[in-house]
């Protein structure tokens, strides 16, 4: 068994780095699901053989010494390898425990050769984290077998209720009819990078997802051109809009692009006027404003990407994205809540790059030469045998597709307005560029300028003013707190059998450690349930041991002679 365990381990471990490397992250579903597995499979084993703790980056550490020179994706990878093996195995570990527990407890009770049922297998998958081969090993090894036809019950009926969760993709019927137009179009030939207008030809035309030879005003169209200056949506850069028109009259206003086959660009829009047909010569024209919008937040993320590895470390990998002309998303390997402190360094180093008008720059090369000179690929993806370089400066180089300003300084300057947790070792950062930062920094200026309006103070003030508001908010929380304690101690209905009748009702007593206006409070409480308007004597002290009276009346009360002064007087004397 110790053998095995072994071998399992040895096993496991050398395919999970190489996962890893190839840009899989531990996840739920799909070949995130098959790493998370072989990792938590070794962990047990480990633990059968009776190692202590978190191993398995010793075994990572021993397979990129041995395979590194060879595979040079594993060196380039070993710290955030390392980083992710931990995070899980120190995640799972905890998990195991609870697992493990509830699985002993449920076989105990279990007869001799009786079988695990499918419900109790789904809770250790469901709740606990166990994947069923791992439940069914442990069954095993204690004589029990596991209803597994039970379980896909109960499994089938949990993606049936995420499937209805899901939106339907109508995109998706339409995978065939681009196959076909790709391989009878050819691919699409992007000149973006250049120009904003091209004049180009109408290869094909797609209508509710059937090949068409013309379309009409009013129609929703699919376009693909031999030529197009329309950027698809790819990388995280989202799809162009802009129009497609002629000198007869034609107007098709694109309303995003997308690539649904290599290498094939396909244009969504409505006819707004005229007809447009295969074959006709057209004037294709992005919406220029919008594309320098996305132009700066693209831009943007490799500095943002930059920026965060010097703040987090170097295995902080880029693992996602999405540009949109008015906000970009960066998702990003790391194992924990980014802190206030280094959000605002990553934010302060991010602009001091951009204010540094530094160049970007961008060329072709090969892989291996891009590799050579240090640039990063994007964690996960495959490339060609040669890849588009994206240079910002002397500090960040990048493979990248996408469109790119031409000097850091057009990017305005940055602001991130959110970091948030997207799954097991992954964060997310959302920020706003140029007009859409000023926008977002303006609003938040508003709102401060009506709190202190509301508050009656300049905003420079409000932070002062406000904690002294949360201060006194508390203390008159406490206040309250105190006094029903001290009236539940004092008990309000005993007072009110036992006070005096001196003409009006008067009520002594003493409470334990208080505060003025914990004394005021057990007044206010009493004064309502007198059986008539009267007075109260109240006799404590605080914590630190000063004395307090309080003494008060209601108006009745002093009518007939009672003297809260002369009363604190003579306690006085």
């Amino acid at each position: 068994k110790a053998d095995l365990s072994l071998r399992i381990v040895a096993d496991h471990s050398r395919a999970i780095t190489f996962m890893i490397a190839d840009g899989i992250l531990p996840s739920n579903e799909g070949r995130g699901y098959v790493l998370r597995r072989l990792l938590r499979r070794a962990v047990r084993h480990g633990h059968v053989i009776g190692i202590e703790g978190a191993f398995l980056d010793h075994y990572v550490e021993a397979i990129v010494a041995e395979m590194g020179s060879v595979y040079p994706e594993l060196v380039e990878n070993k710290a955030l390898i390392e980083r992710v093996v931990l995070s899980e195995e120190e995640r799972f570990g905890q998990t195991l425990r609870q697992g493990q527990a509830y699985l002993d407890e449920v076989l105990e009770t279990l007869t001799p050769g009786e079988i695990l049922s499918g419900n109790a297998a789904f809770t250790l998958h469901d709740t606990y984290g166990f994947p069923i081969e791992l439940t069914r090993e442990i069954s095993t090894e204690q004589g029990h077998d596991v209803d597994l036809e039970a379980f896909d019950v109960e499994m089938n009926a949990q993606r049936e209720r995420a499937r209805a969760a899901l939106k339907d993709e109508a995109w998706s019927t339409y995978g065939g009819i681009f196959s076909d137009l790709l391989n009878l179009c050819g691919p699409t030939r992007f000149v973006g990078y250049a120009e904003d207008t091209q004049v180009t030809h109408v290869q094909a035309l797609v209508k509710a997802g059937q090949s068409v030879e013309h379309a009409g005003a009013g129609d929703e169209i699919d376009v693909i051109l031999d030529e197009t200056p329309f950027y698809g949506e790819k990388g995280g850069q989202a799809g162009d809009k802009g129009t497609i028109s002629d000198d007869k009259g034609l107007l098709v206003r694109i309303q995003d692009t997308q690539i649904p086959e290599n290498g094939l660009y396909v244009h969504k829009g409505i006819v707004e006027k005229g007809s447009i047909e295969v074959g006709a010569t057209v004037e294709a024209t992005i919406d220029v404003l919008r594309r320098e919008r996305i132009r700066r937040n693209h831009t943007a993320t490799h500095i943002l990407h930059w920026a965060l590895r010097v703040v987090l470390g170097d295995h902080v990998k880029q693992a996602g994205s999405f540009v949109g002309p008015d906000r970009l998303r960066f998702d990003f390997t790391h194992f924990e809540a980014v802190s206030d402190e280094q959000l605002v360094e990553v934010e302060r180093l991010a602009n001091e790059k951009i204010m540094e008008n530094n160049e970007v720059r961008a060329y072709e090369t090969s892989l291996t030469t891009a590799r050579e000179t240090g640039v990063t690929a994007l964690f996960g993806e495959k490339y060609g045998e040669f890849v588009r370089v994206l240079e910002c400066g002397a500090f960040s180089k990048e493979l990248c597709g996408g469109t790119h300003v031409g000097k850091t300084s057009e990017i305005g300057f940055l602001k991130v307005i959110n970091e948030s947790s997207v799954g097991s070792n992954m964060r997310r950062i959302e920020a706003v560029t140029s007009f859409d930062a000023l926008s977002y920094v303006n609003s938040l200026l508003d709102e401060l300028q009506q709190t202190a309006n509301e508050l009656h103070v300049s905003v420079k003030d409000v932070f002062k003013r406000t904690a002294s508001n949360l201060r006194r908010m508390k203390e008159l929380e406490d206040a309250v707190d105190r006094a029903k304690k001290a009236a539940a101690e004092g008990d309000v209905s005993s007072l009110l059998e036992n006070h005096f009748d001196v003409g009006y009702p008067l009520v002594i007593t003493r409470v334990k450690e208080a505060e003025s206006q914990d004394l005021r409070a057990l007044w206010d409480i009493v004064s309502v349930r007198l059986p008539k308007p009267g007075a109260m004597v109240i006799a404590s002290q605080t914590d630190t041991g000063s004395p307090l009276l309080l003494a008060a009346g209601s108006k009745e009360a002093v009518a007939l002679g009672f003297d809260a002064g002369n009363v604190i007087k003579r306690s006085e004397e």
